[in-house]
């Protein structure tokens, strides 16, 4: 479940780096409460996915063909909310900051990836024999290692996001604390 809690941490970092939360300064416009409330709902739109992607999945470790279905399960359920997510931040491009649509369409960009990773991973699990352990093992096998891969992209796209001073306002946008609260604890732990 370490992958888990990777990809719902990178998922957040990445709802943050839409809103260039790294970055310094203000807006510098006379719009600082219109720019508060659109960052507001870029890091809102991620937030069902987060929380979908940090729920512990019902797994049954006793019995393979059911560990099998719940982690499918839960991988479709995942795959659902980044999809609303999607949607919901396609809806944001037209925002009151210069960006704006720059910033979302990076942010869809990445979580379209994550989706199709989650698809590809539960495809891989549904592919497994359940009556087959070693078969089962080896999908969770590969689905971490798919996983992993998703992180070094969105990590490549946290790390390379052009700053866009929009920090003061992601201080003030509660869904944005939410997010890092939330992700805290899953992404303080360093990583190599």
């Amino acid at each position: 479940m370490k992958n888990r809690l990777k990809t719902a941490a990178v998922l957040a970092a990445v709802a943050l780096a839409v809103t260039a939360c790294s970055g310094g300064g203000s807006t510098g416009s006379g719009k600082d409460d219109e720019v508060v409330a659109w960052v507001d709902k870029v890091c809102g739109a991620s937030l069902d996915a987060v929380k979908s992607l940090s729920t512990e999945p019902n797994l049954d470790m006793s019995d393979p063909a059911k560990l099998k279905t719940g982690f499918s399960e839960w991988l479709g359920s995942g795959s659902a909310s980044v999809d609303k997510s999607i949607k919901d931040l396609e809806a944001l491009k037209k925002g009151p900051h210069a960006d704006s649509e720059k910033l979302v369409t990076a942010g869809t960009e990445v979580f379209g990836k994550l989706k199709t990773a989650l698809d590809d991973a539960k495809k891989t699990i549904d592919a497994a024999d359940p009556n087959d352990p070693a078969a089962i093992a080896d999908a969770f096998s590969k689905v971490g290692t798919q996983m992993s891969d998703f992180a070094k992209v969105a990590t490549e796209f946290q790390d390379t996001f052009v700053q866009s001073n929009l920090a003061e306002a992601e201080k003030k946008a509660k869904n944005c604390q939410e997010l890092q609260g939330g992700a805290g604890s899953s992404s303080s732990a360093p990583t190599s």
